[in-house]
């Protein structure tokens, strides 16, 4: 068989096939030239989609831009200023601005802010205005009304509030909706990096957008000017009520103060007094050390007598210690006495009186010593008890005056407290009176931040639509729209473009390609006799110069045309081909065997009272079914009129040899075969024919039909000789990049069709 089991049998790939497919380019020149061509041949392809898209697109565009209401935009200039203007040298409690980008985006966001807007739409009564408010319009037309998608959504669909509003509530609500036209009309906007800001307003009158747009600039300086008195205002009254506070506070201070220090005792010279405090309980100090050394030295030599008098030496010890004149006299009136004594005794005995006599003046000597030594020691004593006494003293006095010290000092100290709370306060009033006789004196001479540098002058032209570039956009739109619309038809396209394709896909040989006849060229099967020497014969010849080629020896006679599915062109191919034939000498015969649908004698020209049916149903012989074609001697067996199913009778026996007979009397027997798919009698035919000619469709048979139906004749046994695509338009065929592209367009210059 010619033809292989498709998607069942890889296609076979010689070794100069696989090194073809196997190489790589790398020619950039050349693929970028391939790709070049590609994409012009897909442009030239569905340059009628594209010009529609186009048309279309641009159209619409057209016709909404000349249905736009024209816009005027005005625009003012307005310059925030960035030097200090104040008269006075001091920071004043609404500080002036000092811009940057945030301070001027904020200025911007102040000037698209709803409530400023607002003002705008108050002072210039923009609620009257229909052009911003929508109830004052007049109503639409009504098939403008069908076209706006939004109505044709149903009411019961749209939520709608069942909230009942009051008056008041409907007019905010409507001011709103003003406000937001407004807004939605109005640009504000930063000029690059300087302090410019520019105010723009679109308006369908050009004296209104001019308006609009000065009386915001004239609003934004008029309220700069509000806001920074109404700061004024906030911040003299703030300062009157922390006046009156720290008035108050002050008074309470200093009235603190004296009350503190009348309960204390002090003056208002405490510090001297401080003073001479510290100086009295330094000397009482300083008096009770030498008090107390005193004491000390007195209690030690109290000690000294009292233990010198009891001991051996007695008064004399005493006498020496003190350095008492008394008692050193009586000392030595003791001393003279015992040396009287001492000479009497050596004199005039123990018992003399004279003896006798100094004794006892030396006894009542050294009583009176005694008694004197007595007196001193308690002299002594009473100086002791004198010196703690008046050590006692001094050391009460001492207690005492650092306790008032003591007590003078924390005094000092809570007062010292009070008078820094009293001076702070007094401070603060004071500092806070000054402020606020500046501010009262700078409200005087208050300057707006910002000032107008351009009003808006009444525009011309109108800003908007943009007619040209929207025109510009539509054809780039659309165009983009159409070429993406081509490649999505190009990759949708389900048919084969080429016998190319085909090959690729299935191993079936291509026979080439037969041109589509022009539109007022008449029936194939007359236009190949009416222009012999035009495309369309020209592709009838190659078919049968391939069909000669593959049958050298002339064999294989019997030729069947089958097809996937009816419109294919089988039955106009398998006509013109045998009157291609028949003219060129060949012995020739046509057979309709699409028993269901006979077309064959009505494009020859011929009857149909008596045809194959008659034949093989016994009832007609095979010379009298067989008409002769007048104009190129072309034998003919039409349809008939049996009445048996067409598969028996194309099955039967009968059929069989009648294929026999004609083969032998015929050089050329071309059978036209019904639909494969369609009906079971093309494969019947497929296995009863020498070869096949498969016919697809070009463009328009789809690709799983057309090897659907290719499998179907193979299965049968039939032996497929190659694919033949029917009604070519030659024209869009040479604007693919296939082997055979161009084929009879491209040399159209020898045909004449």
């Amino acid at each position: 068989m010619a033809t292989q089991e498709l998607q069942e049998q890889p296609r076979r790939h010689t070794p100069e096939t696989r090194r073809g497919t196997g190489s790589v380019s790398y020619d950039l020149s050349a693929s970028a030239a391939s790709a070049v061509r590609r994409t012009t041949g897909l442009l030239r392809r569905h340059k009628l989609l594209i010009g529609m898209a186009i048309v279309v697109g641009t159209g619409l565009a057209a016709l909404v831009a000349f249905r736009m209401t024209p816009l005027y935009t005005a625009e003012t200039l307005i310059m925030v200023e960035h030097r200090k203007n104040t008269v006075l040298n001091f920071e004043g409690v609404v500080s002036d601005m000092t811009p940057d980008i945030s301070a001027l985006q904020s200025e911007v966001a102040i000037l698209k802010s709803p409530a400023f807007a607002e003002k705008v739409v108050a002072k210039l009564g923009l609620t009257k205005d229909p052009e911003f408010n929508a109830a004052l319009r007049p109503p639409p037309p009504g098939w403008l009304v069908a076209l706006n998608p939004r109505n044709w959504i149903p009411d019961s669909w749209k939520q709608t509030s069942d909230v009942p509003l009051s008056p008041d509530e409907i007019a905010r609500n409507q001011m709103t909706s003003v406000v937001n036209a407004v807004l939605d009309n109005t640009s504000v906007r930063p000029q690059g990096r300087s302090y410019v800001i520019a105010v723009s307003f679109d308006s369908e009158d050009p004296r209104k957008a001019s308006q609009i747009a000065n009386t915001m600039a004239d609003l934004y300086l008029v309220d700069q000017l509000d806001e920074k008195f109404k700061a004024s205002k906030r911040a003299t009254q703030w300062l009157e009520e922390r006046l009156g506070d720290l008035r108050k506070e002050a008074q309470t201070t200093g009235d603190a103060v004296e009350k503190y220090r009348t309960q204390h005792g002090l003056t208002v010279s405490s510090t001297n007094e401080s003073t001479v405090v510290g100086q009295q309980l330094s000397q009482l100090n300083a008096d009770y050390i030498l008090t107390r050394t005193k004491r000390q030295e007195a209690e030690s030599k109290l000690r000294d007598v009292t233990a010198m008098a009891n001991s051996p030496r007695g008064a004399s010890a005493v006498g020496e210690v003190l350095g008492s004149p008394l008692i050193q006299a009586l000392r030595e009136r003791e001393v003279d006495l015992q040396r009287q004594i001492a000479d009497a005794t050596n004199r005039y005995g123990n018992r003399h009186p004279m003896l006798q006599a100094l004794q006892s003046q030396l006894r009542d000597l050294q009583g009176q010593i005694r008694a004197d030594v007595g007196k001193i020691v308690a002299n002594l004593g009473n100086e002791v008890e004198m010196a703690k006494g008046r050590e006692q003293a001094l050391k009460a006095s001492l207690d005492q005056a650092e306790a008032r010290q003591n007590e003078q000092q924390q005094a000092t100290v809570g007062l010292r407290t009070l008078e820094r709370d009293a001076s702070t306060a007094q401070a603060m009033y004071e500092s806070l009176l000054t402020r606020s006789q500046q501010i009262a004196t700078q409200n005087d001479m208050r300057q707006p931040d910002a000032r107008i540098v351009s009003e808006a002058s009444i525009p011309l032209d109108p800003s908007q639509p943009n007619r040209k570039l929207i025109l510009l956009l539509a054809l780039v739109a659309s165009g983009t729209v159409g070429v993406l619309l081509a490649m999505l038809r190009e990759r949708s396209d389900g048919g084969f473009r080429s016998p190319h394709q085909f090959e690729l896909a299935t191993g079936v040989r291509s026979l080439g390609i037969v041109p589509r006849i022009p539109r007022f060229g008449g029936a194939p099967a007359s236009y190949i006799v009416d222009k012999p020497v035009s495309a369309f014969a020209e592709s009838m010849q190659n078919l049968r110069t391939s069909l000669l080629l593959a049958n050298p020896d002339g064999r294989h006679r019997v030729i069947l045309f089958s097809s996937s599915v009816p419109g294919e062109g089988k039955s106009s191919v398998a006509a013109a081909f045998a009157r291609t034939c028949a003219n060129a000498g060949q012995r020739t015969i046509l057979v309709d065997c699409d028993l269901r649908r006979k077309c064959l004698h009505e494009m020859l020209g011929l009857s149909n009272d008596r045809g194959l049916s008659e034949v093989l149903a016994g009832t007609v012989a095979l010379e009298e079914a067989i008409q002769v074609d007048p104009r190129t001697g072309l034998h003919v067996i039409s349809a008939g009129h049996g009445r048996a199913l067409p598969q028996d009778s194309l099955g039967s026996s009968g059929m069989h040899q009648l294929l026999s007979r004609l083969s032998v009397n015929y050089d050329r027997v071309v059978l036209d075969s019904p639909p494969v798919l369609a009906v079971s009698e093309g494969k019947l035919l497929a296995a009863l024919a020498d070869q096949t000619v498969f016919i697809v469709r070009w463009g328009l048979t789809k690709r799983g039909t057309a090897m659907a139906g290719l499998k179907e004749v193979v299965e049968a046994g039939g032996e497929v000789v190659g694919v033949l695509f029917s009604q070519v338009d030659a024209r869009r065929h040479a604007q693919y990049e296939f082997p055979d592209s161009g084929r009879y367009h491209g040399y159209r210059r020898y045909y004449a069709n």
